[in-house]
């Protein structure tokens, strides 16, 4: 079937990996920009973000657990483009994460915090 998608894994680069992590909430570093309690939480802002810019990157091989960001979930969105440029879901979703932390790092890089990018 040509309108069918497979659904593909989720990776991101080493370096978008630190940077998710680091952005992992600790209780020692509460003065600090942390604001994520998972790394599929910080993933799915990185997703969104990447999205909302139409912001992709090259994702690498830190692989991302799928149990709690479901790419099914995105078809509706993402279906078009997947199919277009024969791409999987997770490796689309993949894409915008890597964007999405990309436009992260620069924001930081830059005296930012994350939560202004909420903005």
């Amino acid at each position: 079937m040509e309108d069918e998608i497979k659904m593909g894994s989720l990776s991101i680069t080493e370096e978008s990996h630190l940077l998710l992590t680091g952005l992992l909430y600790d209780d020692s570093l509460t003065h600090e920009d942390r604001p994520f309690t998972s790394i599929v939480e910080a993933f799915r802002f990185a997703f969104a973000l990447g999205y909302s810019l139409d912001a992709r990157g090259k994702p690498g091989g830190v692989s991302v657990s799928p149990r709690q960001f479901i790419v099914s979930d995105y078809d509706v969105i993402l279906r078009e483009t997947c199919l277009d440029e024969g791409l999987s879901l997770g490796a689309l979703c993949s894409e915008y994460a890597e964007g999405g932390c990309k436009v992260m790092r620069d924001h930081i890089n830059d005296g930012g915090t994350v939560l202004e990018l909420l903005e």
